[in-house]
């Protein structure tokens, strides 16, 4: 996660999502589908930087559960996030279909981006956001969750899912660098 600097992590996560739309306008995204497990995820297609192949993932000694490491793509170096850790997962991929190498699915919001890990990735759909949803509370970072061919879709809120990742990392020191 890259960027400028800002004071608290308070003040971090606020600037991060400071351009993030309000939740309750209704429109049409054109999303990504992607697998995680058995668990199904939905990211506009806006936010997407790259999906690259899982290569090398460098662990960062005393870093939380859901910060998988590091790795390095077209030359940066980009966090690598687990979202089955952030959802309250194990966070261990299952090892059937090694065939299918899992993928990195970069996003970007503003100056920051990290990778997430996705078993596979399912083509893209258009869906109407800002319908009323019911079900279970959702984590902060999860917009809604809709119903794809029988399947349960979280869509993920990219400056939020970046936000709590950083505060999730207790990120608090002015000399990180954390900015919208």
């Amino acid at each position: 996660m890259n960027g400028g600097s800002v004071g608290s992590s308070g003040e971090r996560k606020a600037a991060i999502i400071h351009e993030a739309s309000p939740l309750g306008d209704v429109r049409a995204l054109s999303l990504m589908l992607l697998r995680l497990g058995t668990r199904w995820f939905a990211l506009n297609v806006h936010a997407i930087v790259e999906v690259a192949l899982k290569g090398a993932v460098t662990r960062v000694p005393t870093a939380p559960s859901h910060i998988l490491g590091i790795t390095c793509l077209g030359g940066r170096l980009v966090t690598v996030v687990s979202l089955e850790q952030m959802t309250g997962g194990a966070g261990l991929l299952s090892s059937e279909n090694t065939a299918t190498l899992p993928r990195l699915v970069v996003v970007r919001h503003g100056e920051y981006e990290m990778a997430l890990v996705a078993e596979g990735i399912h083509g893209f759909t258009e869906h109407v956001t800002g319908l009323d949803t019911v079900g279970p509370p959702l984590p902060e970072f999860v917009r809604e969750e809709f119903v794809w061919q029988d399947n349960r879709v979280a869509l993920l809120d990219v400056p939020r899912l970046i936000a709590t990742a950083v505060s999730l990392s207790g990120i608090d020191s002015p000399a990180d660098t954390v900015e919208a």
